[in-house]
């Protein structure tokens, strides 16, 4: 999960989609209340294999079976940050190399949403980070996320290190972006 402000984002790995045919594909469920309180929470939109419409996003196209989007979540604006951990990269030829994938919303009750980016094994074109060879296969990129400004760190559980020398000790990968957008 991930607060900000009266905005909360929330992860749900084991998300079946819209008509239950993705099996753990994942979804995130953005909620917005009417004050800090929580007062008056009302679902805002979803993000995962969903009907498109101006509150939520399918990304049927981009997600498979298992891949457990939304794993981790990090809100900060009108931007969010979400690891799917088991991704298996642009070709699905990385088993559970993990992904980023980076949104920006339109305004902060998460009115046109985006895709703006993804980071993983195999991404590439447009803001996308490809990072072949360097995630390999269960590496789990994304099994944590925190955004800050054009800024993000992402936990990589499964990470052997340099030369791949320690076998899953792990690693935290630091990005930034030339913008907010």
């Amino acid at each position: 999960v991930s607060l900000d402000g009266s905005r909360l984002a929330v992860g749900a790995v084991f998300d079946d989609g819209a008509t239950n045919s993705c099996q753990n594909c994942g979804a995130v469920y953005l909620f917005t209340f009417a004050d800090t309180s929580f007062s008056g929470g009302t679902l805002a939109a979803r993000l995962g294999d969903y009907l498109v419409n101006d509150q939520h996003v399918d990304l049927s196209v981009h997600l498979g079976a298992a891949d457990e989007f939304g794993g981790s979540v990090s809100l900060d604006g009108n931007r969010l940050a979400v690891g799917a951990f088991a991704d298996d990269g642009a070709n699905g030829t990385c088993s559970d190399c993990g992904a980023v994938y980076l949104f920006t919303f339109a305004d902060s009750s998460f009115n046109g949403a985006s895709l703006s980016a993804r980071i993983g094994h195999g991404y590439s074109g447009g803001n996308n980070v490809n990072l072949a060879g360097i995630v390999e296969n269960n590496d789990s990129l994304g099994s944590s996320v925190s955004l800050d400004g054009n800024r993000v760190a992402v936990g990589v559980v499964g990470d052997d290190g340099a030369a791949n020398g320690c076998i899953d000790c792990g690693a935290a990968y630091l990005f930034t972006f030339a913008n907010s957008s």
